[in-house]
């Protein structure tokens, strides 16, 4: 279950389409989480964040619970919670980066000052458990344990991930450096999205294995395409800011692939960018001239193919179709 060339292009048509099958559970999903944070401090600012967003997180839930025989229905539960806890490491992420934009409007720091936001990042992290153990009305009772353990345990990988990031390396940042940031901060809500859905479905423990392996792969790709944009999207498409990691020095993969590889004329210019900010378009094309892109290119390709084989473990079926468009759509988005 490799990438074709052909197939790239049409990412973004076919992971619209995966949202159109699954609009019934992605709307619900907004809806109630809307709903729920009605009587929520600066329910207002949130109301439009939520109101916003690809629902990736969401879309994962009610895939490996349809690919694992379950009814997507019964994961509800889970994918609000999912959609809350990313919504709450983004607060807290733009409050770091200083960042004035998300989802095209104003950051929520922005709207409601440092300090509200930052509880409101934490308030939703709490309120995520909450709705979690809401599923115990459609699934057992031991499943519901389990999820709010699972997403306890991913919500602290998450947590180490980001301290890990905001931890200045004693030199540059090494590959192995990030790919632990990127496994904890990004890879780790990937892999409790799928999880979730399929310990909600009754899914064997194989298949779940399989799901948590697709899932952290998948969410290493889609990290790796986010340094991608963050060096080379552009603003509008994105709804925020393109160039903020660069600009906060977070890791980023095609940088330490310069630093571990590139010349000593790339390296003194990488230098005079972070002294004199020289635009991100030279940067980009210091990048590709140094090799540098083409290598993060295969990277980023080997754990798609990576998130694929696992997937292969599983039955075909429509579910695990749209399960391949998202891994797809994920490292070659434009947002």
């Amino acid at each position: 279950m490799s990438v074709p060339a052909a197939v790239l292009p049409d990412a973004v048509f076919l992971f619209a389409e995966v949202c159109k099958r699954y609009e019934p559970y992605l709307a619900a999903c907004r809806e109630n989480i809307v709903r729920d944070l009605r009587d929520a401090p600066s329910s207002a600012a949130l109301a439009g964040y939520f109101e916003r967003g690809k629902m990736v997180r969401p879309a994962l839930v009610f895939l490996s619970a349809a690919v694992t025989g379950g009814d997507p229905a019964d994961a509800l539960p889970a994918a609000e919670a999912m959609e809350l806890l990313h919504g709450a490491a983004l607060i807290h992420d733009d409050i770091i980066d200083r960042a004035d934009e998300r989802r095209g409007l104003p950051a929520v720091h922005r709207a409601v000052g440092e300090p509200a936001a930052t509880v409101l990042g934490d308030y939703l992290i709490l309120r995520s458990f909450e709705v979690l153990a809401r599923a115990r009305e459609r699934v057992a009772p031991e499943a519901v344990l389990l999820g709010v353990q699972l997403l306890s345990r991913y919500a602290q990988e998450c947590c180490r991930g980001q301290i890990l990031e905001l931890t200045p390396p004693e030199n540059h940042a090494s590959e192995q450096q990030y790919f632990s940031i990127v496994r904890g901060k990004t890879a780790s809500q990937f892999g409790a999205a799928v999880t979730l859905g399929a310990i909600f479905s009754g899914a064997a423990e194989e298949e779940i294995r399989a799901l948590r392996i697709f899932g952290m792969n998948a969410g290493i790709a889609f990290q790796i395409r986010d340094d991608e944009l963050d060096l080379a999207g552009d603003p509008d498409v994105l709804g925020k800011p393109a160039g903020n990691s660069l600009e906060a020095g977070r890791p980023l993969l095609p940088l330490i692939y310069l630093a571990k590889r590139g010349s000593a004329e790339a390296l003194a210019a990488v230098s005079a960018f972070r002294n004199d900010r020289f635009g991100r378009r030279e940067l980009m094309q210091l990048l590709a001239a140094e090799g540098a892109l083409e290598r993060v290119r295969r990277i980023k390709e080997r754990y798609v193919n990576r998130s694929l084989r696992a997937l292969a473990k599983l039955p075909p079926s429509a579910a695990r179709n749209a399960l391949r468009t998202v891994a797809v759509y994920s490292a070659y988005r434009e947002r």
